[in-house]
């Protein structure tokens, strides 16, 4: 039986200001980090009554003699 030995060094690979900066990434808004618009559901709802207003059906027209 093959058996294969590692070797781990106990020194951290990123300096604690690195940790940091990483940490504070993780825990930023999306849109902070990423500059993306974020979601915004009062506006989806004015899109929709602004479609809606200009689908609906206009009212009749009165004959005239």
């Amino acid at each position: 039986m093959l058996t294969q030995t590692t070797r781990t060094t106990r020194s951290s690979l990123a300096t604690q200001a690195e940790l940091d900066a990483l940490g504070m990434l993780i825990t930023e808004d999306e849109a902070t980090v990423s500059d993306a618009p974020t979601y915004r559901p009062e506006a989806a709802a004015l899109l929709l009554l602004a479609g809606a207003l200009l689908l609906s059906p206009k009212p009749p027209k009165e004959k005239t003699r």
